[in-house]
């Protein structure tokens, strides 16, 4: 029996995982210095990473993702006193543009700054087109101060490209309107979007369903709204086929509005902006849904894509990929989608009856 105990304790030694403080004394490290190594910190030198790398590998070291998490959880919501990160909020829209007080982008930022506060960390907000401005002052800046977090806000106009080296970032998108460089994005999912307002005409007993949106505006969202409208469609054999109407530019939607709806006759038409002159432009005895309504709560019908919880989320974002040390621009595309939710509104009553707002 004492023959038998004996080998399981060896065996069991046998088996025992290497921990981080055996790497530590292996590489006569600290076990501070080890754990920021592993993690891949820029604050430690190449050489002292690739030691702490290879000792770990020899003894066959392995991080527990499970105390990695707990970990993370921990120092994110500690509260240093007299210390807090700064996260910066890059917005590219230039002095004197609509989109500096364009509602849903302020509630974008009200959401992020929310977060960042939770987490007891500061958003502050960096105009890059400003007089004296350039992309490498503004880097500079940034590197100055210490801050290794940026949320970029939605481009303005038909911009897609942003002249700015990421290399030494972390760097998340609010929107899609950024494609180049290529760095992280939380949008809505518009696609989800559309393809819910169609289906809530359907159920509203709608069969003659039209939709409008400029091909500026499309492109910049990469046609997912145009998609999610068609797909949906699809499923639906019952109903018109009422082709979209997409003149070049937003801006010449509501002139094309009357001899589009002459010809084909939509009972509801799906608007794939919110301008005030599209709307104006619709006959009350014609449904309206809009692909983003202002508020969860108004009188508009559609989708409310909720900028607060985009706002929140792509903070969230930043703060993971700083804890996984994720610097730089990205070799493909990737995209985190928040789904829509359908408001009831006033403006879609159903078919032969006029809206009451």
């Amino acid at each position: 029996m004492k023959t038998a105990a004996k080998k399981t304790k060896a065996t069991q030694a046998e088996v025992k995982c290497p921990t981080m403080q055996d790497v530590a004394d292996a590489c006569g490290y600290s076990r501070a210095t080890v754990s920021l190594a592993l993690r891949g910190a820029r604050l430690i030198p190449d050489s002292t990473r690739r030691k702490v790398e290879e000792v770990a590998n020899r003894l066959g070291y392995r991080t527990n993702p499970m105390v990695a998490s707990l970990m993370s959880l921990h120092r994110r919501r500690r509260s240093v006193a007299g210390l807090r990160t700064t996260i910066a909020y890059l917005n590219p829209i230039p002095p004197g543009h609509t989109g500096r007080s364009y509602g849903p982008y302020r509630r974008m930022f009200e959401g992020a700054r929310e977060r960042a506060q939770e987490v007891d960390c500061q958003l502050e907000e960096f105009h890059l087109v400003a007089p004296g401005m350039t992309p490498n002052r503004m880097r500079n800046i940034l590197r100055a101060r210490g801050i290794h977090g940026i949320i970029v806000g939605p481009l303005p106009g038909a911009t897609v490209t942003l002249d700015f080296d990421f290399s030494d970032f972390v760097a998340v998108g609010l929107g899609m309107s950024l494609v180049s460089p290529l760095i992280e994005r939380v949008a809505n999912d518009h696609f989800q979007s559309a393809a819910l307002a169609v289906r809530k005409c359907v159920e509203l007993g709608y069969r003659r369903i039209g939709f409008a949106i400029g091909r500026d505006t499309s492109g910049r969202l990469e046609h997912r709204w145009l998609g999610g409208f068609r797909s949906e469609m699809d499923q639906h054999p019952e109903l018109a086929v009422i082709p979209p109407l997409l003149p070049d530019f937003s801006e010449e939607v509501p002139a094309a509005l009357p001899a589009w709806l002459k010809k084909h006759r939509p009972d509801v038409v799906v608007l794939g902006n919110v301008e005030a002159a599209a709307q104006a432009a619709l006959p009350a005895d014609v449904g309206m849904v809009l692909v983003g309504v202002d508020s969860e709560q108004g009188p508009q019908t559609g989708i409310f894509q909720n900028f607060t919880l985009l706002g929140r989320s792509v903070a969230e974002r930043v703060f993971t990929l700083l804890h996984n040390n994720s610097f730089g621009a990205l070799q493909q595309p990737v995209v985190h989608l928040v789904g829509g939710v359908w408001v009831p509104g006033t403006t879609a009553p159903g078919p032969g009856k006029k809206r009451l707002a």
